[in-house]
């Protein structure tokens, strides 16, 4: 509390205590308190509950000019963030992290790529060694192991030094979302929030943040282009996740 309402709720306090006093006095025979004693004291007592009053309506005023200015100050920031406030930076980020993940996919697909080419020729290999071979002495499955390297298109492995496995891109690419959000209870919750949106609504999540932010709309649109050069199931996601370009950019 204010020190004045401290000091009123003394002084208050002070007076009754004093009143009291001096009725106790009389009423065990003490000639020397006068009525006129009485009576200053309880002046001064109305005098001291009226300082408490006008403590307390002053406290109260701070109080909501307190409560105005916070709530003013909270406003302020409010409207900043519904304007927009900070979000050119995480539409940039967001941005920069799909295309991150966009190039580690890239990168995923084209190691399978050769893996997945070493694994045709292989076969290659196989088919002619066992063309070569007398059918009553089939070399079976891997017969490019004789050279100490065998496989398919998933897979290849050179003995004695080991293999190289096809990279499914989206387990890969759910590392990097699982490393970025972290281990701490915000990172999990996020994590928790990613797996229950991926699967069946991330469209319509999607969807929802284009809508709400007009910051992240701009940060993934689609060209025309793009849409054009996208597969038919592709074009339909880009319609449903509300990134298909308006109908007068898109010729055909």
């Amino acid at each position: 509390m204010p020190r004045d309402l401290v000091t009123a709720q003394a002084e208050l306090t002070e007076a009754q205590a004093a009143l009291a006093t001096l009725n106790e006095r009389v009423r065990s025979g003490d000639d020397d308190v006068t009525p006129v004693q009485l009576a200053n004291q309880r002046e001064l007592i109305s005098f001291a509950e009226l300082r408490v009053e006008a403590a307390q309506r002053t406290e109260t005023r701070l109080r909501e000019e307190e409560r105005a200015a916070l709530a003013a100050s909270a406003k302020q920031a409010a409207e900043a963030l519904i304007n927009g406030a900070g979000m050119d930076d995480i539409a940039s980020a967001a941005r920069t992290a799909a295309d991150a993940i966009a190039h580690v996919a890239s990168l995923a697909r084209a190691r399978n790529g050769q893996i997945a080419e070493i694994g045709t020729t292989l076969a290659q290999l196989d088919n002619d060694i066992a063309a070569a071979t007398d059918a009553k002495q089939s070399p079976g499955p891997w017969a490019s192991r004789k050279y100490g390297v065998w496989g398919d298109r998933q897979r290849v492995i050179v003995d004695g030094l080991g293999n190289a496995t096809e990279l499914e891109v989206g387990r890969l690419t759910m590392l990097a979302i699982v490393a970025g959000l972290g281990p701490t209870d915000e990172g999990l919750r996020a994590q928790t929030q990613h797996a229950n949106s991926f699967h069946g609504l991330r469209n319509t999540v999607v969807r929802g943040l284009l809508e709400q932010y007009p910051q992240l709309a701009d940060a993934f649109a689609v060209t025309p282009e793009e849409y054009a050069a996208a597969s038919t199931r592709g074009r339909y996601e880009l319609s449903e996740q509300g990134r298909r370009p308006l109908p007068e950019a898109v010729e055909g």
